[in-house]
């Protein structure tokens, strides 16, 4: 398991003009069951992304294709990984 945070580097109003289709990419990484969990951070400064992937390049690599890093309006950095040991019910899955 990952944490990855995202840092805007543009201003908020650029990275809201391609918020939509960031959600959208976002979704289907979640649908797709490789992350947990993922939200705006207090203050709208960039996010906390929780994932599942096979080590710390991959899972940087599923960002690849996210609208915001097309548009230059964010960067991530993997900031932990971890063993999930106790878990919420419903996510055995993960590890």
């Amino acid at each position: 398991m990952f944490v990855i945070f995202g840092k805007y580097t543009a201003p908020i109003e650029a990275v809201d003009a391609h918020r939509e289709a960031h959600l959208q990419f976002i979704t289907g990484l979640v649908t797709d069951g490789a992350i947990v969990v993922v939200g705006r951070r207090a203050g709208a400064d960039g996010s906390v992304v929780v994932l599942s992937a096979e080590n710390g390049d991959a899972a940087l690599a599923l960002f690849d294709d996210d609208p915001y890093i097309s548009a230059g309006v964010v960067e991530y950095e993997l900031v932990a990984e971890f063993t999930a040991g106790a878990k919420a019910p419903g996510l055995d899955a993960y590890s």
